[in-house]
């Protein structure tokens, strides 16, 4: 396939700036985002459960019971999670689901593993790679 289906072409979603992507292997679980649909190693993505009152709570730990919806920790990801209404049919509940606390998760994970613009290696800040003598 072309990357169409029967709801018509999708865009791949990249994430090397993301900085969680990781490639899975042969003995660690993949699951699926629910945001871009891109299958992934469990450890690069963050497991999303129905707290008691609908909300979405992030199972940082990943060991909440009841049944879990799988996220890189991007916002675009979350975005699109959140404008396909992937989270409801994911766990499969009907009504509103509050993703506030999902939000807040992932805005720190990016504060947390952006680097300071101060710590680039010689190539990456002017383009000339260092040179050792």
């Amino acid at each position: 396939m072309d990357g169409t289906d029967r709801t018509g072409p999708r865009t791949r979603t990249s994430h090397t700036s993301a900085r969680t992507r990781h490639t899975p292997s042969s003995t660690e679980p993949v699951r699926t985002c629910v945001g871009c649909r891109v299958p992934d190693s469990r450890s690069a993505l963050l497991r999303v459960v129905v707290g008691g009152h609908g909300d979405l709570v992030p199972d940082l730990r990943r060991c909440l019971p009841g049944r879990g919806a799988w996220l890189h920790p991007t916002g675009d990801c979350f975005d699109l999670a959140v404008r396909r209404r992937a989270f409801g049919r994911a766990l499969r509940v009907s009504g509103h689901l509050d993703p506030s606390a999902v939000a807040e998760q992932i805005a720190i994970h990016e504060q947390t593993t952006d680097h300071p613009q101060g710590t680039e290696s010689g190539f990456d800040a002017d383009e000339h790679p260092m040179r050792t003598q």
